[in-house]
């Protein structure tokens, strides 16, 4: 089974495949949308269920309940999932600050590097 990881979180090939799809409807969907847009090799409802179900606790997908019916979308692009993840990571450290420099020493991407100042210049004016 292929696997990949999706804002450093490790999905399945059926995982990838649903996100794929949510992120292309780009809207609500409910559990019933979504098997019946899946290509492939067919599968029981109950197993799309509980991917969309391991997605959501993953912080992949997000979930609403209206009128009974659960629906679903992802929680956002490949990009806005990294950003939340890295915001996860540093919340979860006693010194962001830290965390950041060894980050920023550690990238070898002039680039890179002078994209991220553009970025803090932006959010930051002096």
């Amino acid at each position: 089974m292929a696997r990949r990881l999706v804002a450093g979180q490790r999905v399945g090939e059926l995982e990838s495949d649903v996100l794929e799809l949510l992120w292309s409807a780009r809207s609500w969907l409910s559990g019933r949308e979504v098997w019946e847009r899946l290509g492939g090799e067919p599968r029981a409802y109950t197993t799309v269920l509980t991917v969309l179900g391991r997605l959501v606790d993953k912080g992949l997908v997000e979930r609403s309940t209206h009128d009974g019916a659960h629906r679903f979308r992802a929680a956002g692009d490949v990009d806005e999932l990294t950003a939340q993840a890295i915001r996860s990571l540093l919340a979860a450290t006693e010194n962001p600050r830290a965390v950041l420099a060894h980050f920023v020493d550690g990238l070898d991407d002039p680039q890179l590097l002078a994209d991220l100042a553009d970025a803090l210049r932006r959010v930051r004016p002096r």
